[in-house]
């Protein structure tokens, strides 16, 4: 009699994990169509001045594709330009992207634009632009947002990504190599990846080119993969 109960038991408490898992998935899968396809996905771009933000967001608006040649935008004013929400091709997906403002890269703007645009979005994830010039400047821009990070806690709750893109491959790419860039950043890097550890985001780095196009489309298809609420299988 002890085993028929036993059995009976272990087969409804089977039943009734396997119903809750299915209506967690179920509800998760709703949750992210209706974050990807509806409310739009939440993320900003930063980076120090010229080193591609305005580009990458209209590269986006693009369908992902090259843009004219001659695409050359004006530096940022201070307040930035407000990006209304938009939906691009990310692989094989549509999805509705909400990067809600272009900001500058110009000092002054860091605690007035960044600040600002940071605590609006409360976004999902942050796509940092750099490239091979001024490590100095790159630096600080970068430990400016870690700290931003840590100072607006509010701001950063949904926080999942934290990416970084060294641009402008197809000007440094045959004199030397994202690793040998990144060696000028082994401070940054170890400081993200501790912020990384205790907030709980994802922190990657890519090179490409939104000249060419090389490496871009991978990175974003990463990026966002990782801040939609239900990542899909690679």
């Amino acid at each position: 009699m002890a085993n028929i109960l036993d059995t009976v038991l272990t087969v409804i408490v089977g039943t009734i994990t396997g119903v809750t898992k299915l209506v967690s998935t179920t509800v998760s899968a709703v949750q992210d169509f209706f974050y990807v396809k509806v409310s739009g996905m939440s993320f900003i771009v930063l980076g120090a001045r010229q080193t591609g933000k305005t580009t990458l967001i209209q590269w986006m608006k693009h369908n992902m594709k090259a843009l004219a040649d001659d695409f050359d935008p004006d530096p940022t004013a201070a307040g930035g330009d407000v990006v209304p929400d938009f939906t691009t091709k990310v692989g094989d997906q549509y999805m509705k992207l909400k990067p809600a403002k272009d900001v500058g890269g110009e000092y002054a703007m860091w605690e007035t634009d960044w600040v600002d645009l940071f605590r609006e979005a409360k976004p999902r994830g942050i796509f940092f632009m750099m490239d091979h010039t001024d490590v100095h400047l790159q630096k600080d821009a970068l430990n400016f947002v870690l700290q931003m990070i840590d100072d607006e806690p509010a701001a950063a709750r949904e926080l999942k990504a934290f990416y970084l893109m060294v641009n402008k491959s197809d000007l440094w790419g045959e004199e030397t190599t994202l690793d040998e860039i990144m060696t000028q950043y082994r401070n940054e890097q170890k400081r993200i990846k501790s912020q990384a550890e205790r907030l709980g985001y994802k922190f990657h780095v890519y090179e490409g080119s939104l000249k060419t196009g090389r490496g871009v489309p991978e990175a974003m298809k990463h990026f966002f993969n990782v801040i939609r609420p239900l990542p899909q299988p690679k």
